[in-house]
């Protein structure tokens, strides 16, 4: 017997319940969408940590969306290399702030003192995985 299948719901932003975090200190909390939204506007809010490296930039930001819909461990975080050619943006995504950080300070630290090579080694590494 085939169970009844459930309708979607008539506000589509009901997709979002449970997906959206603001940051209170550095903390993720669950909140509802036009308390997200108000909390995005502010740069200062959304941006982490942002480092120009020649013609690279790094930047790692706060999404407030949860990028796994609950399904595993929250993902909250970005970090993104931008200014690679053929406009290539190797995305990493992360669960907590501390988590971003060292992952946004590994690039960096990796770009300064290894170069452009050693980042795309380690994209190549990551999407054969």
């Amino acid at each position: 017997m085939n169970k009844p299948q459930k309708s979607p719901p008539d506000d589509p932003t009901a997709l979002l319940d449970g997906h959206l975090y603001k940051l209170v200190g550095k903390k993720p909390v669950p909140c509802q969408l036009a308390e997200w939204m108000t909390f995005m506007k502010s740069a200062t809010n959304r941006i982490i940590e942002q480092k120009q490296i020649g013609n690279l930039q790094v930047s790692t930001i706060f999404t407030g969306m949860d990028r796994h819909f609950g399904k595993g461990e929250k993902l909250l975080f970005e970090t993104t290399v931008f200014g690679i050619a053929g406009d290539l943006q190797p995305c990493w995504r992360s669960s907590t702030w501390n988590q971003a950080v060292k992952q946004h300070r590994h690039l960096v630290l990796l770009l300064e003192t290894k170069g452009i090579d050693a980042l795309m080694a380690e994209i190549n590494k990551a999407t054969e995985a």
